[in-house]
């Protein structure tokens, strides 16, 4: 565990490190896996999010399809199971207003394609990849009520499955934006991993605005979505630098200045006092990376000159 610590101070301090943290997430997730083999028995091979919720390492699993992310100079495939959920898990999230496809909608309708082309898009960058597939081993599609209003997800208390909105029918920039969904919710569930290890924030008591939610957070949701967002945010900058990717840069230009624009404005969150001495160093970080990237030239088409 000391060890694992120092991995993770060492790599969420340096300036140098892809933010999505391609280097530590296998210890991350190799210390997850070991709780979990210990507590309920439940292994990588096995896992599923009903078996975690019931702790039954045995009980049933329903995988309506198992996405393959291996890449040709990737030593062995690697999957994303999109997981069925029991009636009686399913009618829990369905309290909170949270209704997901049927298996014959995800196999019957382009809701499948949509997903396989958010994780092509992904793939621009092997090894953000490789971290989500780590990430995330059941993915849970969750139908919105309107095809442009994009819901996701995820828990601390269940590792490794992410729960995304994906349309029934096809629309412009869809596989983008469950794209974007993927990576954030798998981020939110690395944070989580490293807090495990090296907590991050000392306090909870104060409250921040937050410009992604337009509502009022404590320091541990500003610091997720900080953190998520910084990904995201480096994520569309390689989708716009990469020539060789037919994507609508005119809509990934929007989106990416849209979020450096937040993040800047929650500059002062790093003078919050409720930060762990780590907590203070990672969000200065965040911070200065979100600078170098307002003075990118590269994105400077981008953006309005304002803006800058």
């Amino acid at each position: 565990m000391d060890d694992l610590a120092k991995r993770i101070r060492a790599t969420i301090e340096s300036p140098e490190s892809d933010p999505w943290f391609p280097e530590l997430t296998p210890y991350l997730t190799a210390t997850a896996w070991e709780r979990l083999s210990r507590d309920i028995g439940l292994l990588p091979e096995c896992y599923g999010t009903a078996r975690l919720l019931s702790r039954a390492a045995s009980g049933p699993l329903d995988i309506v399809a198992s996405l393959e992310t291996c890449r040709p100079n990737w030593s062995k495939p690697q999957t994303i199971s999109i997981e069925a959920l029991p009636l009686e898990v399913a009618l829990r999230y369905h309290k909170d207003g949270v209704t997901f496809h049927s298996s014959e909608d995800i196999l019957n309708t382009s809701v499948l394609t949509c997903v396989r082309d958010a994780l092509s898009i992904i793939s621009r960058i092997p090894s953000l990849l490789r971290t989500v597939t780590a990430l995330v081993r059941s993915l849970h599609i969750i139908k919105p009520e309107e095809a442009d209003r994009d819901v996701s997800f995820s828990e601390p208390q269940i590792p490794f499955s992410i729960f995304v909105s994906v349309p029934e029918d096809r629309t412009t920039n869809d596989a983008l934006r469950v794209a974007e969904a993927i990576v954030h919710e798998a981020m939110h569930l690395q944070l989580t991993l490293i807090q495990h290890t090296v907590p991050l924030i000392i306090s909870k008591s104060k409250k921040y605005y937050s410009p992604w939610r337009e509502e009022f957070r404590d320091a541990e949701g500003m610091l997720q979505a900080l953190y998520v967002f910084s990904v995201i945010n480096n994520f569309l900058q390689v989708l716009i630098s990469d020539a060789n990717h037919i994507i609508d840069k005119k809509t990934v230009c929007k989106r990416q200045t849209t979020v450096t624009n937040q993040i800047e404005s929650i500059r002062a969150f790093q003078e919050s006092g409720e930060l762990t001495s780590r907590g203070e160093k990672f969000v200065r970080c965040l911070m200065q990376a979100n600078e170098r990237q307002l003075n990118d030239k590269t994105l400077a088409t981008c953006r309005p000159s304002s803006f800058r």
